[in-house]
């Protein structure tokens, strides 16, 4: 499992940008690479099954106190999308 999150951490961070692409100009493809990127490094962290979990109770919370149910894969997901597309637009 460490060993997956090692693999997965180039990926979160947008390292393959400037090892594939560094005599590049910059190409509008890129931002279908920081998506493939971002996901493939979240599933790796995070695992991939754990993206079928739904969230549950985000927005108006019940009065009972139910807490909201958030998925942790699709928030790095999200985190590593940004992260990717900013150095993809560097490029």
């Amino acid at each position: 499992m460490k060993i997956k999150r090692i693999i997965a951490l180039p990926f979160l961070i947008g390292i393959p940008f400037p090892i594939l692409f560094a005599n590049w100009d910059h190409q509008v493809w890129f931002t279908v690479l920081a998506y493939i990127f971002a996901f493939i490094g979240a599933g790796l962290a995070m695992d991939f099954k754990e993206y079928k979990i739904q969230p549950k109770f985000i927005g108006n919370v019940p009065e009972d106190g139910i807490k909201p149910v958030i998925n942790q894969t699709w928030m790095i997901f999200f985190i590593s999308l940004v992260i990717n597309l900013t150095i993809a637009n560097l490029f």
